[in-house]
């Protein structure tokens, strides 16, 4: 069921010769495993993995980020996941986006 959708999503991408820029979002209780498919998938691509969650964050510039104008900007979480995976196309994975705040 979900995990044979999740390889013939990936098979056809791979056939394509692109699985660049897919989104999948996956719902369900806490404790199905979510997260751990995602890497599941991060491994099956051979990618790095990074996970961050946004439950909890009110301010909508920690997750855009700061306007550059200001002094001690910070990137969006996004760009820091790059920068901390060091590499240019990791898994990204969003939790607990149903708790985020406002």
């Amino acid at each position: 069921d979900v995990k044979e959708m999740i390889l013939e999503h990936i098979a056809v991408g791979i056939l394509k010769g692109s699985v660049q820029g897919k989104i999948m979002c996956m719902v369900g209780p806490p404790g199905v495993g979510k997260t751990s498919i995602g890497k599941s998938v991060a491994r099956a691509l051979d990618r790095k993995f990074f996970r961050f969650s946004v439950g909890g964050l009110h301010d909508v510039a920690e997750i855009r980020g700061h306007r550059r104008t200001y002094v001690g900007a910070m990137p969006g979480k996004v760009i820091q996941a790059l920068k901390i995976t060091q590499v240019s196309n990791p898994v990204i994975l969003i939790d607990e986006v149903d708790k985020l705040g406002r």
